[in-house]
């Protein structure tokens, strides 16, 4: 009898959300995942017969069916009920914090970055800086779960600057252990804070002879409510979202190649997402320029990077002229050609170590 009911009831709770679908119209993008959602698979005789349509269906299906957030939800919930302490790659960690697992990594491909970053610095040898951002779960190891087997990278970092002779080697690893206390690192997101990106703007700037900016002489926009990558992975239903701080600098063109110009290097309209940090610099693109119009000392450097700097950028405005900032996941052409053609006073490489150990693109330094 009880198995009658339970049949009963599920083919109820399929025949509502069945009903549901027909007349809900499709959701484009997932504000609670972060992510655009699968549209209607296209259907043809050749991609039923590969079984393509099916797994397209299947993925559609999954992506549309109604109250995904909800069921997200319930799901997150049952896990941390059962004690699961982490959820596609995402570690709960103590405090309310969330971590990526890393747990191994492809030494070789490590091993060939680093050798074409010391080649690259070498070319242009007092030019070029490296900046290997630690990620947080280095900085806040003993907020991991008990026998969490996460990567040593303060270990790994520090034997990577012995070898590298001929880059001004920026390690921020014992200020960041110093002020771990302080608002470094966003609990729901990969990147560090505003703030930690200030404090590794200022190292770098003193190791080239450069005054940093003070920032009690900027105004700072604050948001909240900012729920970021690690967050769109596990979906945590108990975690409280984080602040994001941007600082209003003026007299700014940036210039999106391929795109267009803007007057400002924030996206203000991804202030009203989960997701936030884009509204660095519009995102991570190939090739942005950015000029300061009332700075006029004719200083130019170029920024290397992945969407750490994006944050750590908007600080760099108000010491150089111009801004030259080249993700190489997007870039194509030929950096050495860049180079020779704008002849840049610094050039910084910086990356958080997960991507340098993980990102094949860094070859292209080489070139």
């Amino acid at each position: 009898m009880k198995r009658k009911y339970l049949l009963y009831g599920f083919t109820i709770i399929i025949l509502t959300l069945t009903v549901i679908s027909f007349f809900d119209k499709d959701k484009i993008f997932s504000e609670f995942e972060n992510r655009n959602l699968k549209s209607k698979a296209k259907f043809s005789v050749e991609k039923f017969i590969n079984g393509k349509f099916q797994e397209e269906y299947e993925e559609y299906i999954n992506d549309q069916i109604p109250l995904r957030d909800e069921w997200i939800s319930i799901k997150s919930m049952s896990e941390y009920l059962l004690g699961k302490i982490e959820n596609n790659g995402i570690i709960y960690g103590r405090n309310k914090r969330l971590f990526e697992k890393f747990d191994s990594f492809n030494e070789e491909r490590l091993k060939n970055n680093v050798e074409a970053i010391s080649k690259f610095s070498e070319k242009y040898i007092d030019k070029v800086s490296l900046m290997i951002v630690p990620n947080s779960y280095e900085i806040y190891r003993e907020d991991l779960p008990k026998g969490s087997q996460q990567v040593n990278q303060t270990e790994i970092i520090n034997k990577i600057y012995s070898k590298l002779i001929y880059s001004n080697n920026i390690n921020v690893l014992d200020e960041f252990i110093n002020k771990k206390n302080e608002y470094i690192y966003y609990n729901t997101d990969h990147h560090w804070t505003t703030y930690g990106a200030y404090l590794a703007y200022c190292d770098f700037m003193e190791s080239i002879g450069f005054y940093p900016i003070d920032l009690s002489n900027y105004n700072s926009v604050i948001l909240d409510e900012f729920y970021g990558s690690y967050f769109s992975k596990a979906k945590p239903f108990n975690i409280q979202g984080d602040i994001l701080t941007y600082y209003e600098f003026y007299n700014l063109e940036m210039d999106i190649v391929g795109d267009r110009k803007y007057d400002s290097i924030y996206d203000i309209s991804k202030a009203k997402l989960r997701d936030k940090y884009s509204l660095f610099l519009r995102g991570n693109n190939s090739l942005t320029i950015i000029k300061n119009s009332k700075l006029q000392n004719n200083k130019n450097i170029l920024v290397i990077k992945d969407s750490f700097a994006n944050s750590l950028v908007p600080f760099l405005t108000q010491n150089f002229e111009e801004v030259h900032v080249i993700d190489l996941r997007s870039f194509n052409g030929k950096i050495s050609d860049y180079i020779n053609e704008n002849n840049f006073d610094n050039i910084i490489i910086l990356y958080n170590f997960i991507n340098l150990a993980t990102d094949n693109n860094i070859l292209k330094i080489k070139y």
